[in-house]
């Protein structure tokens, strides 16, 4: 969680300098007087975390307006964030006034959302069995057919390293035997919740400890699932080492606790204290040093070489971009950034994590657009499973279709293989979700006629037939001036952040942005 919070700060300083650079770069300007109004009416976050302007730790109005009357206090820090967070703003003002919404993307907005259309539906699914010959002429032939569906982003896939940390047998020893006191302490009838306060190194200490989601055991692993389950609501359960911490759960009672309230059957509630294992500092140098000397290796020929000659393996992420980092480096997620900005080959930094080290290389890198075959060439032989298996349910799609054309009602020719048609309601905005997956079946919906029947139509789901009963147009009555502002809101603002996202990543791939907290050790 503390990564977590720390990669997102890293983003917002690296976004907010980028954005600043730009506006300086547009020639804006920020007068004396509008940065004297914004610091009366709107003060910049570095106001808002000065202690001298808090009462109990929460920012004070009253105090920070009292002090705007000193004019010896040193307001100059103040003062210059005050005028880089208005030329932000400027510069994003600018930016959205680029963004327009004409009267005709209003109305099919409008009308997306409000006309209905209802149908009776029949879905043949794919068959139950079968499978592709796995020929390359086949998969080739797949991978033709979808390859534009699969486009993505650019993307980078890293080889990595991950190595744990040795804790000493003493270390692990002294966090165990506090965890231990702690525990009997608890169960002596001390406050748990403070025990956390006072001593726990992990989440929500502030707050007892107390986790904010409930669990079923089985959500917590076999060791800790079979133990919860075994201990009664109140009961605070033995040490449990994980890696760097040694965790104490209590199983909170809902009779007491209001944390722990309006369960589901099944599910618990549980607040922790982590004890951190604390290792030697000179036993982590020197692990440190032995994998920088490992990256000065990889450097010259390859990390996965450099591993194998000390005896370890390495593995790989799958791809991925800014907006979706891989879970394996979710204990270090500043070594996605640093591979989404270095080219394919080189090597990384040792990034240290509370249990890793981890050392990575760019593996590969592709631009924007469909994937490669090799890219995709697992899941291409499942996409070939799915359309033999879709094509030996035809028969069964051509009896129907054959039964149609001889006057027999959709739900009649469904009844003769088995199957039942469904009714279904729907808007262009909003499809029903048994059809959401074949836009090509809705595009066809849309464009029948009252009673027609439709189909066979081929998708991913299987093969499709339906028959549209009526087409509610949208009233002209709900197209009103509130219906138009909530539109224009809920368009321009979906817009705009997918223009500042595209924005951002495009400063941040012309930038040449250094992380000196991890140098190229």
């Amino acid at each position: 969680d503390l990564k977590s919070v720390e990669q997102q700060a890293w983003h917002t300083v690296v976004d907010s300098r980028l954005l600043l650079q730009e506006a300086k770069k547009a020639g804006l300007t920020v007068t004396d007087n509008e940065v004297l109004n914004a610091m009366r009416t709107n003060p910049p976050r570095s106001v808002l975390l000065d202690g001298n302007f808090q009462t109990n730790g929460t920012f004070d109005p009253q105090k920070y307006q009292q002090m705007t009357l000193n004019p010896n206090y040193p307001w100059g820090i103040h003062e210059k964030f005050a005028r880089d967070e208005l030329l932000v703003r400027k510069l994003q003002e600018r930016l959205l006034s680029s963004l327009k919404l004409s009267q005709g993307e209003l109305e099919q907005a409008f009308h997306d959302r409000a006309q209905r259309l209802a149908a009776t539906v029949v879905q043949v699914p794919p068959s139950d069995t079968g499978s592709s010959s796995g020929s390359d002429a086949e998969l080739q032939m797949v991978y033709d057919k979808y390859k534009s569906r699969m486009a993505t982003t650019a993307r980078t896939q890293l080889e990595y390293l991950a190595v744990p940390k040795n804790f000493g047998a003493s270390e692990v020893k002294d966090a165990l035997d506090m965890a231990s006191g702690l525990v009997e302490r608890a169960r002596r009838g001390e406050d748990f919740a403070q025990l956390a306060k006072d001593y726990s190194e992990g989440p929500n200490s502030n707050r007892g400890g107390v986790i904010d989601r409930a669990f079923t055991p089985s959500e917590l692993g076999p060791v800790i699932g079979q133990s919860v389950a075994a201990h009664a609501p109140g009961d605070v359960l033995d040490p449990y080492q994980e890696n760097g911490r040694v965790m104490v759960f209590k199983v909170l009672n809902p009779a007491v606790d209001t944390t722990a309230r309006n369960l589901q059957p099944g599910q618990v509630k549980l607040a922790q204290i982590v004890v951190k294992v604390r290792p030697a500092t000179e036993a982590v140098q020197k692990q440190f040093e032995e994998i920088k000397l490992l990256r000065n290796r990889a450097k010259s020929v390859g990390l996965a070489k450099a591993a194998t000659e000390k005896g370890m393996s390495t593995q790989k992420t799958p791809y991925f971009d800014a907006a979706q980092p891989p879970p394996q480096l979710f204990a270090t997620p500043e070594a996605g950034d640093w591979a989404l900005v270095h080219k394919k080959g080189e090597v990384s930094p040792v990034f240290e994590g509370d249990d890793q080290f981890l050392l990575a290389q760019v593996a590969a890198q592709h631009v924007a657009g469909a994937p490669t075959r090799a890219e995709v060439s697992e899941q291409l032989k499942q996409v070939a499973d799915l359309e033999k298996r879709i094509e030996l349910a035809k028969p069964k799609a051509d009896r129907i279709a054959a039964a149609v054309q001889g006057g027999a009602a959709l739900e009649a020719a469904a009844q003769s293989v088995q199957l039942l048609a469904f009714p279904t309601q729907m808007t262009r905005k909003q499809p029903d979700p048994r059809i959401a997956g074949a836009p090509e079946f809705q595009g066809a919906l849309w464009g029948a006629k009252p009673g027609q029947v439709i189909g066979p139509i081929r998708t991913t789901g299987g093969w499709f037939f339906g028959r549209v009963e009526a087409v509610q147009a949208a009233p002209d009555s709900l197209y009103n001036d509130a219906v138009k502002g909530q539109l224009t809101t809920e368009i321009l603002t979906a817009r705009q952040r997918t223009f500042f996202e595209g924005y951002i990543m495009r400063l941040r791939a012309g930038a040449d942005i250094a992380d000196v907290r991890h140098p190229a050790n």
